[in-house]
């Protein structure tokens, strides 16, 4: 069954005292333009994302009930992405039974250099989701349910704080133009690296997972900078999101509101330029991304894995987090 029929299903089968499912359904429509189901999978992404945002704000502001509610729609909303994976893969897996599975270099970027280039509010958006329902069926891990996940295997070209030998590992996934995610980086990190990380108690990872391609813009300029200045550039990009961030911002030009904040870093115009659309980075932060979604089933930002264990950012506030690494730490 096609995904808008089973959207159109989802909406006739809601009673009519239910508003707010049907608003959450008939929005997934409208924002697809009523079309395929790679248009409607796009649309489900981006409206995940954008309410797991709105669940983490009410979360933080105390606002239990709201959150729950937002909880609820995001939970539907996957479903509806879940009854699309079976059929998507079943082209998939008779393709790659009649050839041999890509390499890893080879697959497709999901973000490529035009996408880079272009300014302003006609940044696309990744569908993320929707390459990996359709990814060749020899490539790498079945995904996981939320909640779960699997050992956190640190990277040659991950940007980490800490001691890599400490007992609990937090490996954070966010997006630089994320408002929640500036928020959780201004507000709980302090909190955590000076009580865990700085102490060795918590290894702590930090890994891109883009909702855009302003989001490749900014990681490939971070990686041109030395690793130890890459936190650095990382927590001026959040601090400064209204000067450059298209995502509730208005910015005419987006390239060089970005460049402009690199040069912040002793980055100029022509070597930011390179950085941004260097096709060996591009290809590692999609690599970096497939990997979040296949094995951690990541589908927002930020997400958190922490000691193997998924934690979304509705459960990431400081005293939520502070009971969990005591409760770690306190069986090691």
């Amino acid at each position: 069954m096609a995904l808008k029929d089973r959207l159109n299903d989802a909406l006739a089968a809601t009673p009519a005292e239910n508003t707010v499912r049907l608003e959450t359904l008939r929005a997934v429509l409208t924002a697809a333009g009523n079309g395929s189901d790679a248009e409607i999978q796009t649309a489900l992404t981006r409206i995940i994302s954008e309410r797991e945002q709105k669940a983490a704000t009410f979360n933080a502001a105390g606002q239990s009930e709201l959150a729950k509610a937002e909880r609820a729609e995001i939970d539907a909303l996957r479903a509806l992405l879940r009854q699309a994976a079976p059929e998507q893969a079943a082209p998939a897996a008779k393709k790659a039974a009649a050839a041999p599975s890509p390499a890893v270099s080879e697959v497709k970027p999901l973000i490529t250099r035009t996408q880079m280039l272009i300014g302003g509010g006609a940044l696309a958006v990744l569908a993320i989701i929707a390459y990996l329902l359709v990814r060749p069926a020899g490539e790498s891990v079945e995904p996981l349910a939320a909640g779960t996940g699997g050992k956190i295997v640190v990277r040659s070209d991950d940007r980490t704080m800490g001691d890599p030998k400490a007992p609990v590992v937090m490996l954070e996934y966010a997006a630089p133009t994320c408002p929640h995610c500036a928020i959780f980086t201004l507000t709980e990190m302090p909190r955590i690296k000076a009580e865990y990380i700085d102490s060795g108690k918590v290894f702590y990872i930090f890994r891109t997972f883009p909702l855009s391609a302003t989001d490749g813009a900014v990681e490939g300029i971070a990686r041109c900078l030395p690793a130890d200045k890459y936190f650095q550039f990382i927590d001026l990009m959040f601090r400064n999101q209204p000067k450059w961030d298209p995502d509730g911002y208005v910015i005419p030009d987006v390239g060089a509101a970005v460049k402009q904040m690199a040069r912040v870093m002793g980055i100029g115009p022509e070597q930011a330029d390179r950085c941004m659309t260097d096709s060996r980075e591009q290809a590692r932060i999609n690599q970096v991304a497939a990997e979040a979604v296949n094995k951690y089933n990541i589908q927002g930002t930020p997400t958190f894995v922490i000691n193997g264990t998924v934690v979304q950012s509705a459960e990431a506030t400081w005293p939520q987090l502070k009971a969990k690494f005591d409760s770690l730490l306190s069986k090691k």
